[in-house]
């Protein structure tokens, strides 16, 4: 028979013994550590709820933060870049004022995406390129130390006379390329044409140049070194100027004082020649420029005498 009985029963009050208070006792432990464990259980799963919520929040701040970043990043290098075109256009065509163009401010260049990649350099061959000035060496075909060799060519010029008035032509010598190219041209003299001619020394009295007497005169085309960017020939002497450096020293030449004018050029003091051709012809020279006293020249320039030059660079 079962111990613990309804109490609502008369017939087993008296009887009842302590059965089910003890198992009454025994689930109400039961039932308050089920009920604690409930609440811990709610609560852990509620704070884990939380947890995660906040995770969820922050990553959402630090995504809105970048995002910011890369737009503000992204804005300005766009800003800038059309600041940039806008200076580029405004220097091409010189028109508008630059103290109206607004510069960024530091905080927006420092906001700009850095590259991280070294800039690329120029093939080794093209790392260096001498940038000073040239000039024509006159009567030679090398160049002297101080510069490096353009190109190798041949003195020309307007024709000399032949007795008769020669007045037309270019009065400026040429060293010509030793490999012309030709473009739309008709063999045989045409009329209507300025015409050039080979130079050759001349020089038949003793002094300057005499050596090389009616030999054609070559030339070459040279640069300095340095980067010098300024020449100048200093007549009547051989010496340049206090920091000025001396390419090459000879003799003034131009053409015979009776025949059609020419420049006056400096021919190198040790010229060279092109072989076989020490036969008087009919065309470009190169006479010494000997001094012809007069009023107006110091007295130190004597007449007959030869005149010397220098090419000079800095």
């Amino acid at each position: 028979m079962d111990s613990c009985r309804d109490t609502s029963d008369t017939k087993y009050l008296v009887f009842t013994d302590d059965t089910c208070d003890d198992q009454n006792k025994n689930y109400s432990v039961k039932s308050g550590s089920v009920e604690k464990m409930e609440r811990t259980a709610i609560c852990t799963v509620q704070n884990l709820g939380v947890f995660a919520l906040f995770q969820i929040i922050i990553l959402i701040i630090v995504a809105i933060i970048i995002g910011m970043h890369t737009k503000i990043s992204n804005q300005t290098a766009i800003e800038t870049q059309a600041l940039i075109k806008e200076l580029q256009d405004r220097v091409t065509n010189n028109t508008e004022d630059f103290g109206s163009v607004d510069l960024p401010s530091k905080s927006k260049i420092a906001a700009l995406p850095q590259s991280t990649s070294p800039p690329s350099l120029p093939p080794a061959e093209d790392q260096y390129k001498p940038a000073g000035v040239t000039y024509i060496r006159w009567g030679r075909t090398v160049c002297p130390d101080t510069a490096d060799l353009v190109y190798t060519g041949v003195s020309a010029g307007a024709k000399g006379s032949d007795g008769g008035n020669v007045p037309g032509g270019g009065s400026n010598y040429q060293c010509l390329t030793l490999s012309p190219q030709f473009n739309r041209s008709e063999s045989g003299q045409q009329p209507a044409r300025s015409r050039i001619y080979g130079a050759e020394y001349r020089s038949g009295e003793p002094g300057a140049i005499h050596d090389v007497h009616m030999y054609d005169t070559p030339c070459v085309m040279c640069q300095s070194r340095m980067a010098r960017v300024q020449a100048f020939m200093m007549p009547a002497t051989m010496e340049c100027p206090t920091k000025w450096t001396r390419e090459y020293a000879g003799y003034m030449a131009a053409a015979r004082w009776n025949h059609p004018r020419t420049q006056y050029v400096c021919l190198d003091r040790n010229p060279e020649t092109i072989r076989g051709t020490n036969t008087p012809d009919l065309i470009s020279y190169f006479f010494p420029v000997e001094v012809v006293s007069s009023s107006g020249l110091p007295s130190e320039y004597i007449t007959g005498h030869d005149l010397t030059c220098a090419i000079c660079t800095m």
